[in-house]
């Protein structure tokens, strides 16, 4: 144990700093956490045991939060709190196998500074509470990469360790569909290593078939829905978008910095971060000391594909750019780029980052050693303000309707507004709710269904429940309240019609960014 002191030490002080934020700021829930809720709830219920997030033919990551969000809610209730502490724990036992990540690939001290970087960094800071799906997708990361770092430590690998390496890779593109590129560089790495034989490939195949399996059955089953979604159906761009100049300049100059800071729960705001800037240095910094000797040395690269490195240190270097790269590829292909495509690009950068701290702090010459300790600070400094910041904010980031034009916008409500709305709510005993479709089924989960809600006179009814689940809607009537955002477009024609319907201006309540309007 005391060899892995400072690790523990890491692990105590950021699992105390992730649980006095999910109490102090993480009180209540976007949409897409309000229908895991929902689900989690439904499975304690009996009413449905979904395959993959409500609504979609994919994700089985959200699935399986709301699951383990079920067994949370026979212990404790069902709220807000024991759904996203799921998250945080399983958040914590990630950072445990990231460590080991490490450990597997350099040494204990390259690995603790790795655990330090990845940690802080801003980009993953909300993410520790985000119930979306994404908490079994970073875990697959550590694991895969910890088979994959078995596998190619020997000759002749256990055909057991192909077995688990196949099984985690079919389940990791279950879980999530983003991991196909990450899988696929893995197993290409092995194979032009000879570590993948075809005497030693079907113990790996079919371990990927078992773990795949469930989903084969599903598209069979399902009118192959899963597969033409990915294939398909899927929004974005494409890659055509890389052959414009244009584009280049937008990722690395505009979304990067913004992809570095701390705001990247679904698409991005506006704003550059100053945290954005000094996390995004450090990583370029980082990338460009792993790629250095093979730049200087391109022969090297020939060496490190064949597995054939006398550096285990450099080999592994190789490999991390090389899954950094495979982790950009479902960034590209989306115009704009969504943040949460490249996340896993993290743990890979986060690795290179520890890298970069260990050979600076190692060197005997003293600007190496400074330029280590200057970067180890601004991970430090940047990092715990974040923290701090994410710590003291108690608010939702979601969609809503913009002001200035009709589309949707992110947007930041401060949990006091929504407070605020559920005591009026429950003050006038109201039972139906018409609002917009970012805020159907956060009211939903947090009134716990005992609310009618539905955007349906607005817009197209968003409606996921499968079929056979119980829905309310709400009533046409003097009673119902409408909840809408306040400098919404929709507000003013809402109480323009209530007037014109009932015969008397309607009762408005303002709570910050959401109004409430009701006949009393």
């Amino acid at each position: 144990m005391r060899r892995h002191a400072l690790f523990a030490g890491v692990l105590v002080l950021i699992a105390a700093a992730r649980f006095a934020i999910l109490l102090m700021s993480q009180t209540h829930v976007h949409s897409d956490e309000a229908i895991i809720g929902l689900m989690g709830k439904h499975i304690l219920e009996g009413r449905y045991f979904p395959f993959y997030m409500y609504g979609q033919a994919y994700n089985a990551g959200a699935a399986w939060e709301a699951y383990l969000a079920s067994i949370a809610f026979a212990l404790f209730g069902v709220g807000v709190v024991p759904l996203k502490g799921c998250i945080v724990v399983l958040s914590l036992l990630c950072l445990f196998l990231f460590y080991r990540m490490g450990c597997a690939l350099y040494d204990r001290r390259t690995a603790a500074f790795a655990t330090v970087a990845f940690a802080l960094a801003p980009s993953l800071v909300k993410w520790h509470f985000q119930v979306r799906g994404y908490s079994w997708y970073f875990l697959s990361v550590p694991v895969l990469t910890l088979l994959f770092a078995s596998i190619g430590s020997t000759s002749v690998p256990k055909r057991r360790t192909l077995l688990l390496f196949g099984l985690a890779s079919g389940l990791s593109i279950w879980c999530l569909e983003l991991t196909v590129p990450l899988v696929a560089a893995l197993w290409l790495l092995l194979i032009l290593r000879r570590r993948i034989s075809f005497i030693s490939a079907p113990a790996g195949l079919i371990g990927f078939l078992l773990g795949y399996a469930p989903v084969i059955v599903f598209n069979l089953t399902y009118r192959f829905s899963n597969w033409r979604y990915v294939a398909i159906e899927r929004p974005g761009g494409g890659f055509s978008a890389l052959f414009q100049l244009s584009n280049w300049h937008r990722i690395f100059l505009d979304e990067m910095p913004k992809f570095f800071g701390p705001d990247t729960v679904l698409w991005y705001y506006a704003e550059k971060p100053v945290a954005g800037y000094v996390f995004y240095a450090i990583a370029l910094f980082a990338l460009g000391v792993g790629i250095r000797p093979f730049v200087k040395s391109p022969g090297k690269i020939l060496r490190a594909l064949r597995g054939d490195l006398a550096d285990a240190g450099q080999k592994s270097d190789f490999d991390m750019v090389v899954l950094t790269a495979a982790s950009f590829v479902p960034y590209m292909s989306q115009v704009p780029g969504v943040p949460s495509y490249f996340l896993e690009g993290c743990f890979f950068l986060s690795m290179l980052t520890g890298r970069m701290l260990d050979r600076g702090f190692s060197c005997s010459m003293q600007l190496p050693r400074f330029g280590a300790t200057v970067a180890l600070a601004a991970i430090l400094v940047t990092g715990i303000f974040v923290l701090i910041r994410v710590g003291q904010t108690d608010q939702i980031e979601t969609l809503s309707l913009c002001e200035d034009r009709p589309t949707y916008c992110m947007t930041r409500i401060a949990s006091a507004d929504i407070e605020g709305v559920h005591r009026d709510l429950k003050q006038r005993n109201v039972t139906s709710v018409w609002t917009t479709i970012s805020f159907v089924y956060p009211l939903l989960f947090e009134s716990g269904e005992t609310l009618a809600v539905s955007n349906e006179i607005f817009e197209t009814p968003y409606h996921v429940y499968p079929d056979g689940t119980l829905w309310r809607e709400p009533k046409r009537d003097r009673e119902v309240a409408f909840v809408l955002e306040t400098n919404g477009p929709i507000r003013p024609v809402v109480e323009m019609r209530y007037e014109q319907v009932f015969g008397s201006p309607p009762l408005v309540r303002e709570y910050g960014k959401l109004t409430v309007i009701t006949n009393r």
